[in-house]
């Protein structure tokens, strides 16, 4: 690598990274088994008394070295302070109670939750056992989990609450408020979905990653969100110069993604419309077994809970939270029917892009330096429009639009794309058939109930109206607390020769055609396993603009129709969607 070389185009990339709901309980090698239940620990200064306490101004620990030097914690839930400490002895006042000896001891309200690091054999972290449980520091800052509340046998409170994460390191994760006063206490804990990327097994020791090696698709060109921070420059009420007084950084905010692709899936309906189910075929009678290594990248999904996972050597991600490991089976690598319906809450499914400069040919290792690329992940990126455009004799082409909720610099020893290097050994690209995209000439339209034969261009629009929410909590001015959806509106735009009066008649009707009439169809199909179907009803035609062409020659119609409810989508191909 030269001295000082700059970086280029040629060593950006970015790729996708699944959102999906986080058990970290269940995680492979991250939970503790106790009374059936895989459970996280309570973490901080936390400790037993190594004698019994029945009066006096001495509390004996088995160990306070966490603990300091003055402060308030709860001896098995009960309230006590301490005023000086002394190796493994506390000071107090007479506490009016006995204690038996092993008594939980916290020395502050239990905030973190934390587990093992662990390789994939079960033993610590080597270069030869890489890590299959550690995070990447802080991507969680600012997201929501569940806790489910337990005792140390392993026995539920039957208590659950949901709270802001407040940071994480590679095996703890944090929140803005108490979660226990007994050091004993124990937690399933799940990270919820929006703004949540999906943790990886490490490529290499000492390093992290996210799942970060998915196939965007056929990326024409791409601009990722941009990072605005609102400037706040004050005067101070002073004289004596012109020059501002004083000047600081507000909310920071991030601008739009823009994407634009030659469609050659359909996840990104998926992201659009918000909900999915689908349909897949076992290999045989294969299913998850969890000592089973394998050459990574193999797909499994539980048709009861309408869930895809990746397996990466003895992990499934996102991790599985049902115990009977035979729920999970194999895909055998053909067509996978989806179905996409609307999602009319405010929230919809996200996704986050990792986006990476390197220089030259960048080796990554674990003191690879940030002098040698940089990388970016924006979390919580949830699609506002959508746009398919397809033109005579050309791919169908797709616009997306997306918001993002959160800029996270990666840190130091992160390992981007998963440390893929090569487009064809990024998730989901496929064969030649399947990378293709879809082409206008395999396109079919249906409207008013008959087929329209000559069109030739148009476009369908799905806009989500997404309105940036910011709430008062924990977390920082780079986040964004939410993303509401708000007003779902489509629209269609053709430009067709016309050989009858349908469209001027329609649009002079005062009331919505129907499904009685003809709902819209629009297909795209490369063959009967991979095509794309959108179903739409109760539509207005809102707009026919008919010219007066000076050549003679046939009059192109440019018409504007706005259903008003989705019918139906489907997609059916080879593309894994993890959501």
């Amino acid at each position: 690598m030269v001295l000082n070389e700059v970086y280029t185009g040629a060593g950006a990339s970015a790729t996708m990274i699944p959102e999906t709901e986080i058990a970290l309980h269940e995680g492979n090698q991250i939970g503790t088994t106790i009374n059936s239940n895989n459970l996280l620990r309570t973490t901080e200064a936390k400790t037993t008394l190594a004698s019994s306490y029945s009066s006096g101004t001495s509390l004996v620990l088995t160990d306070a070295s966490n603990f300091p030097t003055s402060g308030t914690g709860y001896i098995n839930g009960d309230e006590f302070t301490w005023t000086n400490k002394s190796s493994n002895t506390l000071t107090v006042a007479d506490l009016g109670n006995s204690y038996s000896s092993g008594a939980d001891v916290s020395g502050d309200l239990l905030k973190k939750v934390e587990w093992v690091l662990k390789g994939s054999d079960g033993n610590s972290p080597a270069s030869d056992n890489l890590a299959v449980n550690n995070l990447v520091a802080d991507i969680y800052k600012g997201c929501y989990a569940k806790l489910d509340k337990y005792n140390s046998s392993g026995v539920a409170y039957g208590t659950s609450e949901t709270l802001i994460v407040t940071g994480n390191t590679a095996n703890t994760v944090t929140f803005g408020q108490s979660i226990s006063t007994k050091g004993g206490d124990m937690f399933k804990c799940t990270i919820l979905a929006y703004g949540s990327p999906l943790y990886a097994p490490s490529t290499i020791y000492n390093t992290t990653n996210v799942l970060a090696d998915n196939w965007l698709g056929l990326v024409n060109t791409i601009t990722p969100p941009t990072v605005d921070a609102e400037m706040k420059q004050l005067n101070l009420a002073l004289g004596g110069t012109r020059n501002y007084g004083f000047q600081f950084k507000g909310a920071e905010s991030l601008g739009e993604a823009s994407i634009d692709l030659s469609l050659n899936h359909g996840a990104w309906l998926y992201y659009a419309l918000g909900k999915m189910t689908f349909s897949a075929v076992q290999n045989g009678s294969d299913v998850y077994a969890q000592t089973t290594n394998g050459t990574g990248g193999e797909v499994y999904f539980h048709a009861a809970n309408n869930t895809l996972h990746r397996k990466e050597g003895d992990v499934l991600l996102p991790p599985n939270t049902d115990s009977t490991l035979a729920n999970y089976k194999k895909w055998d690598g053909n067509k996978i029917a989806y179905t996409f319906t609307e999602a009319n809450s405010g929230d919809l499914p996200s996704f986050a892009l990792e986006v990476t400069n390197e220089k030259g040919n960048t080796t990554y290792s674990a003191t690879t330096t940030n002098t040698d690329h940089y990388s970016r992940i924006f979390t919580g990126c949830q699609i506002n429009t959508l746009t398919l455009n397809f033109e005579e004799g050309q791919d169908v082409k797709a616009t997306v639009g997306a918001v993002s909720r959160k800029a996270h610099d990666a840190p130091l020893a992160y390992i981007p794309k998963r440390n893929v290097t090569s487009p064809s050994s990024l998730f989901n690209f496929s064969d030649t058939d399947t990378n293709n995209p879809y082409m206008f000439s395999d396109g079919t339209i249906k409207i008013f109930g008959q087929t329209m034969a000559r069109i030739k261009s148009g476009s369908v629009t799905i806009t989500n109206n997404i309105m940036p929410q910011r709430f008062i909590g924990n977390y920082d001015r780079s986040i964004t607390s939410a993303h509401i959806a708000g007003q779902r509106m489509y629209e269609l735009n053709l430009t067709l020769l016309v050989t009858d009066r349908t469209i001027w008649d329609e649009l002079r009707k005062k009331n919505e055609t129907t499904s009685t009439t003809g709902l819209i169809d629009i297909e795209f199909a490369k063959s009967d396993d991979d095509k794309i179907n959108l179903k739409f009803d109760n539509y207005l035609t809102t707009s026919v603009d008919i010219p007066f062409p000076d050549d003679k020659g046939p009059l192109e119609v440019n018409m504007v129709v706005q259903p008003r409810t989705l019918n139906s989508c489907t997609y059916t191909g080879k593309w894994v969607i993890q959501g």
